[in-house]
Parts: structure tokens; sequence; C-alpha cells
């Protein structure tokens, strides 16, 4: 018999599994047009039942309840942002220019996913503490793992060529380290060096921090381009991931 691994394919879904997926689907579309109109709060089934014609008891066949299918799309998000990082090709450029690629392009989806973007990175909901931590705290590591080996790469290419006096960079407050690298422990990332962690971490806040102002519009109301701001500190980063110890060096 073939197996999995030697190209079976997936069994195709009977009709009724697929009417199931496409319904569910639906109920998801109609919950994320609420949270664009009005915000994550007013997500609400019963609103759903009206707008599908549904009774009140066939929803409930698809999300046990609100907070099951917030979960649901807090989930859906961070797998899109992740998924389109992780099919990002790796060029034969060089690891500075796929950082480069890797961090634009999680601007690129912020912006074609703003309500998406604003549920899970402006509000309390897609902290991951709140609904289905183990399921929504996985599915938000994804695109930081993508960072992380991203600018670890970085790092990695420098080789023995660069000595412990090019070890310039963040990471060198007490407090700061000894935070990342408890995460670090939390997230199974201790094999990965306290620098590139906390480089990691810096840029996750940086970057965010402008497209959450973009995507308010604050921005523009000080006349400042945000493709701008954002590409200087896509070239700050870089700078600091090639100005980081050596992989494996002590520092």
């Amino acid at each position: 018999m073939t197996t999995a691994a030697a190209g079976t394919s997936t069994p195709k879904p009977t009709r009724r599994e697929e009417r199931r997926r496409q319904t569910a689907q639906e109920i998801k579309d109609l919950a994320m047009a609420q949270v664009a109109a009005d915000g994550p709060d007013a997500v609400s089934l019963s609103g759903i039942v009206r707008e599908m014609s549904m009774s009140p008891a066939a929803v409930y066949r698809y999300f046990a309840n609100r907070d099951a299918l917030l979960a649901d799309l807090v989930v859906d998000a961070y797998d899109a942002l992740a998924d389109s990082l992780v099919a990002l090709e790796r060029g034969p450029g060089s690891a500075e220019e796929h950082l480069d690629v890797v961090l634009h392009a999680t601007r690129t989806w912020a912006l074609e996913h703003p309500n998406a973007y604003r549920l899970v990175f402006q509000t309390s909901i897609g902290s991951g503490q709140e609904l289905a931590l183990e399921r929504t705290i996985p599915a938000a590591s994804r695109s930081m793992a993508v960072l992380v080996e991203a600018i670890g790469t970085v790092a990695a290419g420098r080789g023995a060529a660069a000595g412990p006096g090019d070890a310039a960079g963040p990471g060198d407050a007490a407090g700061l380290r000894a935070s990342v690298a408890g995460w670090a422990e939390r997230s199974g990332l201790a094999d990965v060096s306290v620098e590139v962690l906390t480089l990691a971490l810096l840029t996750w806040t940086r970057l965010h921090g402008i497209i959450s102002l973009e995507i308010g519009g604050h921005l523009g109301s000080m006349g400042i381009g945000a493709d701008v701001l954002y590409a200087s500190e896509v070239a700050a980063i870089r700078a600091q991931a090639g100005a980081l110890p050596p992989v494996g060096s002590a520092g």
C-alpha cells in the first residue's frame, strides 16, 4: 500500500464535510465583517444567525460560543501572516537581503489585511492570553520564528571572521537579557543566542509600532511617509543584525 510519505494524496472531503467547511467559513467571514465595522467587541453570534437565516441552535454546531469563534479568527490571522512569510523564497541574494524581504513582507501583509491585523495586534484578544492559548500562542509564534531565523542567518553568515569586539548591538542591559532568556526557555528557543532573540524582539516591537501607527492613520497627520519610516527601520535592523556576534561565539 502506498504511504503518505510516498505521495498519497489527501482523501477528498465528502459533500457533507465540504458543506460544513463552507458554512464555518461563511460564519467566520461574517464575523470578520463585524470586526471591520465595529471592532472585535461587535462580534455577535446572534447577528450572524440572523444574517445567515440559521436557527440559533445550528450555529453552535460549528462554534461552541463567541470565544471559540474569536479564537478561530485569531488563529486564522496568525497563520495567514506566517504562511505568507514561510512562502517567501530564499533567492540568490545575501542573508541580509532575505531579512529585508521578510521585514517588508510583514508590512505588506498587514496593509493587505488591516482588519485581521487589528484583531491580533491591536487588541488583547490576539495576545494569546485570553482565548484558546494552546492554539493561539503556537500560531502567533510561527511568524516570530521566521524573523528569528532570518536574523540568526545573518549572524551565522558572519562566520569566524568577526571577533568579539564586533559584538555591538542590542541586548546589553542585564534586565532585558534576563527577560529574553526567560522567553527563550518558555518558547523552546533556548538554542538561539540571546543576542539574536533580543534583536528579534526589538524588531517585532519597532516594526509593529510603525505598522499600527500607519494603519491607525497617525503618521499621515504628521506628514511623514510610512514607507520611508519603515524602510529606515529596516535598514537600521539590517545593520544591527550584521553587527551581532557570530552565532556560537562567546559574548
